[in-house]
């Protein structure tokens, strides 16, 4: 209908024009900026995958400390130490390098965020957000494998050695 509308009101004008793809300038911007979407999709689908690969590579590294220090954490639980405190503990100083990490990526991305792009103010949401998920994640991958290594048995951990 607005076509129509727009190829009666050019052929009044001058009839030798030719009229041809006539579409509203959403659908024009739509178009043109397609291309550009096409990288901001992707993350969608790798930035899951991304923070899954960040997960398991804290899991895995906190999993392998914890399982070199067995004998220690059988001594401590046979001593009287509680379960809460030893999960505590190795939490604490997992997440003390996380934090360092996290405090690193953050000044650069800051950096970078002032002094090569300016994105606006939507930008430093971004740069709260992510390393709060990043951190939370952390946390969660250091829990796991400490609280797996207080449910051992004192003497069973103690006899590993």
């Amino acid at each position: 209908m607005l076509a129509s509308e727009v190829q009666r009101a050019v052929r009044e004008i001058d009839a030798s024009l030719p009229i041809y793809n006539i579409r509203t300038m959403a659908e024009h911007i739509e178009r043109n900026l397609f291309l550009r979407k096409i990288p901001a999709r992707m993350f969608l689908v790798i930035a899951p995958l991304l923070l899954a690969l960040v997960a398991i590579g804290i899991y895995a590294v906190v999993s392998y400390t914890v399982s070199q220090r067995t004998t220690e954490i059988g001594v401590r639980i046979a001593m009287g130490a509680t379960g809460n405190r030893v999960v505590k503990q190795i939490v604490k100083e997992g997440l003390m390098v996380a934090s360092a990490g996290l405090f690193l990526a953050w000044l650069i991305a800051g950096m970078v965020q002032l002094h090569l792009f300016s994105a606006g103010p939507g930008a430093w949401t971004v740069l709260m957000v992510v390393p709060a998920l990043l951190f939370t994640v952390a946390a969660f991958a250091c829990w796991l494998p400490a609280r797996r290594a207080t449910l051992v048995d004192p003497v069973v951990a103690l006899r590993s050695e």
